[in-house]
């Protein structure tokens, strides 16, 4: 299997980051109380995460742009107020592989159709539109088949658009999936 490497500390995604391609057999399904979905609903991401302030907040997964005109477009960050949900990544999960992972299908817009959660090869969460990258909760805490621990979050506006981006080897969050009407 290709081991992934962190993003070293303090850095932010970058122009270069490629793709994390899967090889070899994904990582067991961490242990614990997995969250349970519908595999024929759509679901926002709720997530509870501290902030650039330092302060513990409630928000939704968002994309940083709506098309390739906004840097870093297709990377996924965290983002509360109000209305929360407005714009938010919706989330359709497919049905369990043989290890009890999941692909988690996206509708954000009607130009941003056929993407799905996945990790640039430095740990950063984006919209992708091919690998074969899985995600599970389990205990409130998301976790991704080819990575060891669960996915956390930090906030960047160095050389990136401004936002609080997802990603592996990040300060960790909870989480949950809410309905999504």
């Amino acid at each position: 299997m290709t081991k992934p490497k962190l993003p070293p500390a303090g850095t932010g995604p970058s122009l270069d980051d490629q793709p994390f391609v899967p090889s070899g057999t994904p990582n067991p399904l961490p242990a614990g109380e997995p969250f349970k979905t519908d595999p024929d609903k759509w679901y926002f991401l709720k997530v509870n995460y501290v902030d650039d302030k330092g302060k513990s907040v409630t928000g939704y997964a968002y994309p940083v742009g709506a098309n390739p005109s906004t840097s870093f477009w297709d990377y996924v960050v965290l983002q509360a107020g109000t209305p929360a949900k407005k714009n938010a990544l919706k989330f359709k999960l497919a049905p369990l592989d043989d290890q009890g992972w999941q692909r988690w299908e996206i509708r954000d817009d009607a130009y941003n159709s056929g993407y799905r959660l996945s990790c640039k090869a430095t740990g950063w969460l984006y919209r992708a539109s091919a690998y074969d990258v899985k995600f599970r909760i389990v205990d409130g805490k998301l976790y991704c088949s080819y990575w060891h621990g669960p996915v956390g979050s930090t906030y960047r506006s160095y050389l990136v658009s401004e936002g609080q981006y997802t990603g592996m080897g990040l300060p960790e969050f909870t989480c949950e999936l809410e309905l999504a009407s």
